[in-house]
């Protein structure tokens, strides 16, 4: 998995999983994969993923992750520094389902992450004036609620992936598809067969919480945002049955049939 993209072999276990540098071995093969913990451990973390761009990137993560490595100080510091007891105290919030420490180690492990890109010389820019204000919007709700209820992550591109709580899933959804606006019933929203468009559609916002909110300088605006995908950690990779499969066997062929 390493070989097409690094981080891929995270996606072979479900659950929390953690890579694991290496390097002690001549052939990396000490650098994999570990699960720190099953989906089941902590079933009430959701996620709310927003599409802000669909676009191919103007610089891809592996030629700037080379341009970082060559020219960021400030990457060397983090990976020797910082990443090392981030991973340990990410961990134990994790084991420990502390949603608090988890959320403030996740957004600022992104900002910094971002913070590296801008080092770069020349400088990376994944985020967008959108992918920014989503982070704003979750300060101030933070701030809102006296608790951290969200926290935002970006890889390297401008879509943001927030993660909640179940008891707070809806009231984050219904703040997000206000200020970033779509038809929620004509599949803007994608929740995998569950209720939650109709609870975020019936959800009554809080005035105090808007008003916080729109201090930070959003307005609703129509398009900002592509699409919302709402979901939950899942297990791995399954083996599927022969009348499962999507792919024919023999041909290699697309085998699925629209409605």
């Amino acid at each position: 998995a390493r070989q097409g993209s690094g981080s891929a072999c995270r996606s072979l276990y479900g659950g929390f999983v953690a890579w694991r540098m290496g390097g002690l071995k001549e052939d990396w093969t000490d650098s994999l994969a570990e699960q720190v913990a099953p989906e089941t451990h902590w079933p009430e973390i959701r996620a709310l993923i927003l599409v802000v761009s669909d676009a191919k990137k103007d610089t891809s993560s592996t030629s700037g992750m080379s341009t970082s490595v060559a020219t960021s100080l400030l990457l060397a510091h983090r990976a020797k520094e910082v990443v090392p007891k981030r991973m340990e105290e990410i961990e134990k919030a994790w084991l420990a389902k502390d949603f608090s420490s988890f959320a403030k180690i996740t957004m600022a492990d992104s900002n910094q992450f971002h913070a590296t890109c801008l080092d770069t010389y020349p400088p990376i820019f994944y985020m967008n004036d959108v992918s920014k204000s989503v982070i704003r919007i979750v300060h101030a709700y933070n701030a809102w609620a006296g608790e951290e209820r969200a926290a935002y992550t970006f890889d390297a591109g401008p879509n943001a992936v927030l993660y909640t709580l179940d008891n707070y899933a809806v009231e984050v959804g219904a703040l997000m598809l206000h200020f970033y606006p779509g038809d929620a019933g004509s599949g803007y929203v994608s929740a995998g067969g569950t209720d939650f468009v109709e609870k975020v559609k019936e959800f009554t916002l809080d005035a105090s919480l808007l008003e916080a909110a729109s201090r930070t300088g959003r307005e609703p605006n129509a398009g900002d945002v592509k699409m919302m995908y709402y979901t939950k950690s899942g297990p791995g990779p399954q083996v599927l049955a022969k009348e499962e499969a999507i792919i024919d066997a023999v041909t290699g062929l697309n085998t699925y049939q629209k409605a």
